[in-house]
């Protein structure tokens, strides 16, 4: 993953020192009864929970290699995809209590590979194939399927008392003490008049503290299970219609039919399906999707829809892409700040933003009332996401990849789209720092992840800046100054990494020749009193 560091001196600070609090925990509670019309059901979630976004599946990117020629494939975890065509929703209260929700409609189908990771439309294929169905009526089918979505093994169930409003309710025995699994399906009138089963469902409880699970069971069947109702058949959206993302989502930036079906778009709503706080909005290339209640937040995400794709033609103009299909990219903002720390793990808490190629998402963690904050925030990210699709998957350089982010991130757009290349905050750190940076540069160049990432956060800052003032001198010092010499060093880069897909062998192609004392004192020279005529300078318009 690829995230935002802290920046001293600078306008903007991208890194939050998060401290997560301890709590006493208490027992999870099911209260207040909602209608979930994707699902066909009324009932009661945890209390004070808030619905957490279903993680995007990874993604491993496989080189095969035939006749001398190579070809980069994506592939993805057979069990996550499935997993995700089940997921109906979960929930987290404020004391990490969760409750997870499945809808049993296929089995996890049977792949033969070789390979433990499958094309996309090779788990389709299979998914919709006849040995993944499932039979509601086969207790084996059940078991078999909750066994999957649980992650556990559960023994044999226990029939509960059903009610008026419930057709099934099983308690399966769980080994974990922090565990309970229940399967359930809701008596629903069929329009003519008569009763028939839902679908299965499954919950999932994990309990945060050291409740004890008798409590938790006693506490969940007779809040939970006792307010489980089938809604009429008229409050059900029509299949395959996700009616409160289409109907809450802020106006597209383009008319729907001008958006073509992606996995990766129908992926991204599905995550947020039956949460009752999120929306999408969406673009030709962007799907946005956020819990930003405020009308300044909707607002800010109508902007992006508006120059985001400004920002991504500029990013194509100075760095074209190796080929001209590209997947969608996938935004996400969270308002709410513990919501992101859960969804970005432990190791990233640290963050308010990054971009995850793993899982081929941009997650934002939203400043609040500091608009400008965020939109830089997306700028630096989202130019990560650009280049990891234009240079079809290959890894850059940092100097390239760090150096352009922030080359970007304060970039301005105006109304008519124009965009616009300041030098933004960080100029003032790295005169404070400049002949630390020029002494940095040889360093930077070959700096892997570890080096540019690792060390303290003296040397981290630095980092940036020598990669930051590097691309702005590239960009706009050596045309302004007519700097010849220095002219082809982007175009070698990219144009060696092309063809030998090696980020080290790119950049000593791009610096093959160049005295790198030379070079570093016309750096110098540069930041010292070449700044003015390259203020001028639009490398946007010297490369269309």
């Amino acid at each position: 993953m690829i995230g935002i560091e802290p920046r001293c001196g600078g306008i903007v600070l991208l890194a939050l020192a998060l401290t997560l609090a301890g709590s006493a925990g208490a027992a999870p509670s099911f209260r207040a009864n909602k209608n979930y019309p994707e699902l066909g059901l009324s009932l009661r979630t945890l209390g004070g929970a808030v619905p957490e976004p279903l993680p995007p599946h990874k993604t491993f990117t496989y080189t095969f290699t035939r006749n001398g020629e190579s070809t980069r494939r994506d592939l993805f975890d057979p069990h996550e995809l499935w997993y995700a065509t089940q997921h109906a929703g979960q929930w987290r209260d404020d004391d990490g209590n969760r409750l997870i929700l499945g809808r049993a409609s296929r089995l996890p189908p049977r792949i033969e590979s070789d390979l433990q990771h499958v094309a996309r439309e090779t788990f389709e294929e299979a998914l919709a194939a006849p040995g993944a169905a499932f039979d509601p009526d086969s207790p084996d089918a059940l078991a078999a399927w909750l066994a999957a979505f649980a992650g556990c093994a559960p023994g044999t169930p226990e029939k509960l008392r059903t009610g008026f409003a419930l057709h099934d309710a099983l308690c399966f025995p769980a080994d974990a003490d922090d565990t309970l699994v229940y399967a359930f399906r809701a008596k629903r009138r069929t329009p003519q008049g008569r009763t028939e089963p839902t679908e299965w469902f499954c919950a999932v409880v994990r309990i945060a503290d050291s409740t004890p699970k008798a409590k938790v069971r006693k506490d969940f069947e007779t809040q939970f299970l006792a307010s489980v109702a089938a809604l009429p058949q008229r409050a059900t959206p029509a299949a395959g219609v996700q009616g409160k993302a289409l109907r809450t989502a802020p106006a597209a930036h383009r008319d729907a039919a001008a958006v073509p079906d992606h996995p990766s778009r129908a992926a991204a709503r599905r995550s947020i399906a039956n949460m009752k706080d999120w929306w999408y909005a969406e673009t030709l290339d962007y799907v946005f999707l956020s819990d930003i209640r405020s009308s300044a937040g909707k607002s800010l995400v109508k902007e992006l829809q508006a120059t985001l794709p400004a920002l991504r033609t500029a990013f194509a103009c100075l760095v074209p892409p190796f080929q001209t299909e590209s997947d969608v990219s996938v935004v996400r903002i969270f308002e709410d700040a513990e919501a992101y720390r859960q969804y970005v793990g432990q190791e990233h808490a640290w963050s308010v933003g990054l971009w995850s190629p793993m899982r081929r998402e941009l997650v934002i963690l939203s400043q609040g009332k500091d608009r400008d904050q965020t939109l830089e925030i997306i700028r630096h990210e989202g130019f990560h996401q650009y280049l990891f699709y234009a240079t079809r998957m290959i890894p850059n350089a940092m100097w390239y990849n760090e150096g352009h982010a922030c080359f970007f991130e304060s970039a301005e757009i105006d109304s008519r789209g124009r965009v616009e290349l300041p030098e933004g905050g960080r100029a003032a750190y790295l005169l404070e720092h400049l002949a630390r940076a020029a002494a940095n540069l040889p360093a930077i160049l070959h700096a892997d992840h570890a080096a540019f990432y690792g060390g303290a956060d003296a040397q981290r800052h630095l980092n940036y800046a020598t990669a930051w003032g590097l691309v702005y001198f590239l960009r706009k010092g050596v045309p302004s100054q007519r700097l010849s010499v220095y002219a082809q060093i982007l175009p070698a880069y990219l144009k060696t990494l092309e063809a030998t897909r090696d980020p080290e062998a790119a950049t000593a192609a791009a610096f093959e020749g160049v005295d790198m004392p030379r070079f570093q004192k016309a750096f110098t020279e540069f930041w010292e009193k070449g700044r003015n005529g390259a203020r001028r300078h639009d490398p946007l318009a010297a490369a269309r």
